[in-house]
This record gives C-alpha cells, sequence and structure tokens, in this order.
C-alpha cells in the first residue's frame, strides 16, 4: 500500500470502531495502527489480553472479521485490517491437523504440526496461500480433489480468493459449524 493518501482517514475510522467496540464490551486498551504492505496492522495492548483474545483465539479473530467488514462497508478500497494483541497473532501458525480419515476421498492435505504442540487453527496469509497454491498444483497433475484441514472462516476466504482467479479448479467449503474443510478440485469442463 506504498504510501496510500487514505491511510490517515483508514486510521481514524478503524480507531473510531476498536473503541466502540471495546466501549461495548467493557475492555481498555491502547491502539496502534500502521501499514504493513498491502494491509493495516492493528497492535492493541491492553491487560484484558486474554479476554479479547478469547478460547483459541475465537473473540480476535470475530473482532477482526467484524472491524473488516465494517471497513469494507463504508470503502471498499480499504486493505484487509490485521489485529494483533500483545504479539499473539504475529507468531506463524499451522494450520489444524483433520480428522483420521486417511484413505477417504478427496484426499487429506495435512501439515507437520508446529514444535511446542501448538495445533492452533490459525495461519498465516503467506503459509494459507502457498498451502491453496500447491494443493491447486497437486489437483491439476493427479486429477483427484484435495480435502484441506478444518480452519476458520477467515482462513478459507484466503483460499477461495486465493484460488478464485485459476479456471482449472473450484473451491468449495464443507461441514459444519465454524470450522470447515475446503475441497479443492478440477473444474469441470463447459
Amino acid at each position: 500500500m506504498a504510501e496510500n493518501p487514505k491511510f490517515n482517514e483508514y486510521k481514524e475510522q478503524i480507531l473510531q470502531i476498536l473503541m466502540r467496540m471495546f466501549d461495548y464490551l467493557a475492555l481498555n486498551g491502547d491502539f496502534k495502527i500502521e501499514e504493513k504492505g498491502n494491509r493495516i496492522g492493528v497492535m492493541i495492548s491492553s491487560d484484558n489480553a486474554g479476554r479479547i483474545i478469547g478460547r483459541k483465539g475465537q473473540t480476535l479473530e470475530s473482532l477482526q472479521l467484524l472491524l473488516n467488514r465494517m471497513m469494507f462497508k463504508q470503502d471498499e478500497e480499504c486493505p484487509h485490517v490485521t489485529l494483533d494483541i500483545d504479539g499473539y497473532a504475529s507468531g506463524d501458525r499451522d494450520a489444524k491437523n483433520a480428522g483420521d480419515e486417511e484413505s477417504a476421498a478427496p484426499r487429506e492435505y495435512r501439515k507437520r504440526p508446529r514444535r511446542g504442540g501448538d495445533d492452533s487453527p490459525r495461519s498465516s496469509v503467506e503459509q494459507l496461500e502457498k498451502q491453496a497454491l500447491d494443493a491447486a498444483k497437486e489437483v491439476k497433475r493427479w486429477g483427484e480433489p484435495v480435502k484441506l484441514p478444518e480452519m476458520n472462516a477467515h482462513d478459507r476466504r484466503i483460499i477461495h480468493i486465493t484460488l478464485k482467479e485459476d479456471p482449472e479448479v473450484t473451491t468449495e467449503s464443507i461441514g459444519e459449524g465454524a470450522m470447515k474443510k475446503v475441497v479443492i478440485s478440477l473444474a469441470k469442463a463447459e
């Protein structure tokens, strides 16, 4: 977003929205907003970090999703906003390992768990984009659908957007609840 002239306008809108959200949730926090490539990063520091992060980061993800939807509704040109509290979201996180359906079609795409046993469902955007492109390459090569591990709506959206322009493959979310799998398969010839 090299020197985006609207950055200060976005920054002010983000601050207003976050302060209103935190006020409604009876939370306190300090916000530092900066440009990060083609994104806007918000560093939050708070005494309520545990409440803001929530179980397995779900509250932080929900706040980020709401913030992005509100910003996009106001201005469709607004870049993606990422929230990080006390460094929680800045670490690389591998995708959560899926169930034990080894032989089921479509084939499961599995990632190695991180050292230390962190099997959090959060992944960095770059990891998700690479995972999507690798899986699409495998689908094109072998013709068999590939099922990615369960992931949250934010991570699934990154997979779908990454492969949206590829005419050779299609993506579909399957499953129940908040955590679903993405199936990547060959596009049907028309």
